[in-house]
């Protein structure tokens, strides 16, 4: 079960902890610190994925296999890699 604690008390206890004065001030401190770790604004942006060109694959396939068929095996290999990488990463 978890155990909900309020605002107030999590601030006496930081206080506390801290060995700092009970005060109006102390508080308003602690109280804008939690709201400021609350209030997440920090977004993540995705940027879009972008699949190879026909041209960029044939590009790589020939660098690194040393010639370029007309879209045989390796380019479905290359293809099943790249849609494999899609699932992953959005």
């Amino acid at each position: 079960m978890i155990k909900r604690v309020s605002q107030r008390d999590v601030i006496g206890k930081l206080l506390k902890d801290n060995n700092m004065p009970d005060t109006p001030t102390a508080r308003a401190i602690y109280r804008k610190m939690l709201e400021r770790d609350d209030d997440d604004d920090t977004q993540v942006y995705r940027k879009p994925w972008v699949g190879l060109t026909e041209e960029e694959v044939s590009k790589i396939i020939d660098a690194e296999i040393g010639f370029n068929s007309c879209w045989g095996p390796e380019e479905s290999f290359a293809r099943a890699i790249e849609a494999k990488l899609k699932e992953k990463n959005t």
